[in-house]
């Protein structure tokens, strides 16, 4: 019956509980969506809808202790597995199929075909796979295709193999993509001769009438091992697009990174609304300590309490939780992250396991929150009703600012690593430094404001004293506000500022590097066509000229220390011509020796001579020479691979761009080079040295931050408002005294400034100690790039907060209506 009273008596301070539980549910439930997408969810095949099991390559490579690491380039299979397929028990044929890089040149009469120009060319014994013939006959030779819309006999321009050429249209078809008599197909795909002479992408099965589609699958398992991957029903659609597996890989990283920032600050908020809540509850509990209640059956009924308010906020924070998942899920498909045919997963388990763990950050959070309460004698929690502690725990400020501290420590990192990793420095230090204040706050409040209040000049008004000595008098209460609103401030402006400061220290290393060069692409065409660097080297006024790629490589010790396992990293792939083209700011060695299996690499993780072992994009295991260490990595990247080395272990073969050096500033005329050649686009900023968008797992978190930092700015806006009508006796007491209404208005003003000035002056010193160490290490100067218009527009948002959740709801209390 006593805690049922309480538990009524004191509903605003668990209503703040209910909120924090609210948002802190959708936000994990949001998360654990994601994570389960990234291991469960699979897309429908597009191309291969008629095949009943495929084999493939594989696209992964597994890690100890961590997940698969996914493989971004097409892996292929010899030629000779399609005839031992065939032979399997329960299969009618095998066809082995092939994509590579095909579309319509821009200007012919016919449409350009949808889908990726990357991956639109096939064979035409894939067209039983993908779909039927309606008109016409088969390709048979070199100059035949057969295409989705057009004119039977009609001649039409294609970009097919990176080769321009004249084709005529001999079939009409029922199905995505432009399709080659098999024999042209392979030729086109660089299967005839070269690296990836006889392979094929992957082996698709029709099974006899009759024959059980998993009992074939697992024979071809037992035959083939753990080699080759056996794909049947929705995983076909994953064979079909090795992209996915990377895709889902993203989303198991992005899911990691925001899952733990978000338990944390949920479980800062909950305490925090605990803590109000308990504090309002002082004079109840201490008379249930009085009438002979136990420690335990305080903090029992606290825990009650707390869950109560959680319980009540599960099944909206649910629904919240799986409606803000299809939100990140659009906004990753927006920005190139995910694929738009990737589904989101939904089920149970997210709702599930969030509600496992908020019930741990609940039941915790009470008992910490409960801890002192409890055990305070009878007399000490008598005297403690009618206000809070007198004094800050001592051990609860130590650890403050030992965290605050170490902040400082980790602040410094960027100073001694000028490579991408720096920001893990400025990143937990921030992170540090919000704990810290949370700890130390009610400390440092009382110390600071004790000092104004000592020091505050004698013509100072009423109501400014008033709310001096009232954020000194109740430390703990104006600390959590600060605490909380400070955090906002410093991660926001950590995060948005860092990531702006890295982009724009890239974009200029790489501008230096590349400073008067042009760049020409080809992404209609789903790369630069063969023949094309050729011709751009021969127009006048072009003094060189080279072709650029980028893929994905997998090494260990390469940046600093010992990697664990397999790190993916982006990589450039050039020629010995780069030479004259980019300026990496050689150290030692030449990229004129660009040439065969080598490799150049960032001086500081590197010499010329050594020897490195690399996994290819496609899972290839190759070794390479250093010929080339360089100091220009943060716009380049640390490693750079020969085109000798990468040919063979990209999906396409053809070069992203072509990066032209003038000989003379104006120079060259590229107009009538390009007219010559339709669907060609040239640059005056190559991509690399463009500051541009964030890139997609940063427009993600940066939006899980917003929302992360809006569920904080709600929840401490509905604690001020639960703390400030819970201070109507006190409002009160102050008319009896003599105090006008205007006085306490103009006081509560005050301490709405207080608050948010405090909050914000703490959330901007604990965010400009590592943005300043960042800045001066990657731009030379101790303020960062990007928007610092952050600054005062969030100390402008802190200010209405408080403003709104103080004053207006104490305007009943002092004006005669509460």
């Amino acid at each position: 019956m006593i805690r049922t009273s309480l538990v009524l008596s004191r509903i605003g301070g668990l209503v703040a509980v209910f909120f924090a539980v609210l948002g802190g549910m959708a936000l994990v439930v949001a998360t654990g969506v994601i994570a389960e997408s990234g291991l469960r969810s699979s897309v429908a095949a597009q191309r291969l809808v008629h095949a009943d099991v495929v084999v493939s390559a594989r696209q992964s490579l597994p890690r100890k202790e961590d997940l698969p690491v996914a493989l971004p380039e097409r892996a292929v299979l010899p030629t000779s597995l399609v005839p031992r397929l065939t032979g399997v028990p329960g299969v009618a044929d095998a066809t082995g199929d092939v994509s590579f890089p095909a579309a319509v040149v821009p200007g012919a009469e016919v449409p350009a075909v949808e889908g990726d120009p990357a991956t639109a060319g096939h064979g035409w014994s894939s067209l039983t796979l993908t779909g039927s013939l309606r008109a016409g006959r088969a390709p048979r030779g070199p100059g035949e295709v057969a295409l989705p819309r057009g004119r039977l006999g009609q001649e039409v321009r294609l970009m097919a193999g990176g080769r321009s050429g004249v084709y005529r249209v001999t079939a009409l078809v029922d199905a995505p993509g432009l399709y080659f008599a098999d024999a042209t197909a392979a030729d086109l795909a660089g299967r005839t001769s070269g690296p990836r002479a006889n392979t094929v992408d992957l082996v698709a099965l029709r099974l006899a009438a009759g024959a059980n589609i998993e009992d074939v699958a697992v024979e071809l398992r037992e035959l083939l091992g753990e080699r080759y991957e056996v794909a049947t029903g929705r995983f076909i659609g994953d064979a079909e697009s090795p992209g996915m597996a990377a895709a889902r890989g993203l989303l198991i990283v992005l899911s990691g990174s925001i899952g733990g920032t978000s338990l944390l600050v949920v479980g800062f908020v909950v305490g925090g609304s605990l803590s109000m809540s308990i504090n309002r509850q002082r004079r109840d509990l201490a008379l249930m300590r009085a009438a002979g209640a136990t420690p335990r059956q305080v903090r029992r009924t606290i825990a009650i309490q707390a869950a109560v308010a959680a319980t009540a906020a599960l099944a909206p924070g649910i629904v919240l939780g799986y409606h803000l998942a299809g939100r990140f899920g659009g906004l990753l498909v927006s920005a190139g992250a995910l694929p738009a045919a990737l589904p989101l997963v939904y089920s149970p388990l997210p709702a599930l396991a969030a509600t496992l763990l908020l019930a741990a950050v609940v039941r915790g959070s009470a008992w910490a929150a409960s801890l002192r309460v409890s055990r305070a004698s009878v007399p000490a929690a008598l005297a403690e009703s009618r206000s809070e502690p007198r004094q800050p725990s001592k051990a609860r400020t130590a650890v403050g600012m030992l965290l605050m501290s170490a902040s400082l420590v980790l602040s410094i990192i960027p100073l001694l690593i000028r490579t991408e990793a720096a920001v893990i420095g400025p990143a937990n230090a921030a992170l540090l430094a919000v704990i810290g204040l949370a700890l130390a706050g009610p400390h440092l409040v009382r110390t600071v404001t004790g000092a104004l209040a000592d020091h505050l000049p004698v013509r100072i008004s009423t109501a400014a004293w008033l709310a001096v000595n009232n954020a000194h008098g109740y430390a703990l209460r104006t600390a959590g506000a600060v605490a909380a609103m400070g955090m906002v401030v410093t991660l926001g402006l950590s995060f948005t500022l860092t990531q702006t400061t890295i982009m724009t220290a890239k974009a200029d290393e790489a501008a230096l590097g590349l400073r008067g060069v042009r760049a020409i692409t080809a992404g209609r065409f789903g790369g630069v066509p063969h023949g094309l660097v050729s011709e751009v080297r021969a127009t006048p006024g072009v003094r060189a000229a080279t072709s650029i790629a980028t893929t994905t490589v997998l090494t260990r010790r390469l940046a600093f220390g010992d990697d664990a396992g397999l790190q993916d990293r982006t990589a450039l792939v050039l020629g010995p011509d780069a030479n004259e083209v980019i300026d990496l700011d050689i150290a030692h060695g030449s990229l004129s020796d660009l040439r065969g299996a080598a490799i150049a690499v960032d001086e500081r993780v590197g010499a010329v001579g050594e020897s490195r072992d690399l996994v290819m994009g496609d899972g290839a295991a190759v070794r390479a020479r250093v010929v080339a260490t360089y100091r220009r990595a943060l716009g380049f990247g640390p490693l750079i691979l020969s085109r000798d080395l990468a040919a063979g272990h990209t999906t396409t073969g053809l070069a992203a761009a072509i990066l032209v050096r003038p000989a003379a500033p104006g120079a060259p005329d590229l107009g009538a080079l390009l007219a010559r050649w339709p669907g060609t686009e040239t640059t005056e900023t190559p991509l690399i040295t463009r500051p541009g968008a964030f890139p997609p797992e940063v427009v993600v978190n940066l939006a899980v931050l917003v929302v992360l930092l809006g569920y904080v700015l709600v929840v401490v806006a509905n604690r001020l408002v639960a703390t400030t009508t819970a201070r109507r006796e006190e409002f009160r007491a102050l008319l009896r005294l003599g105090a006008t209404p205007g006085e306490l208005r103009r006081m509560l003003r005050w301490e709405a400034a207080l608050t948010a000035g405090a909050a914000a002056g703490a959330g901007v010193v604990l965010a400009a100690v590592p943005l300043t160490t960042l800045s001066m290490s990657f731009l030379g100067r101790p303020w960062p790039a990007g928007p610092l218009w952050l600054v005062p527009a969030c100390v402008l948002l802190l200010g209405v907060v408080a403003w709104l959740a103080t004053v207006l709801p104490a305007r009943p209390a002092y004006t005669g209506g509460g």
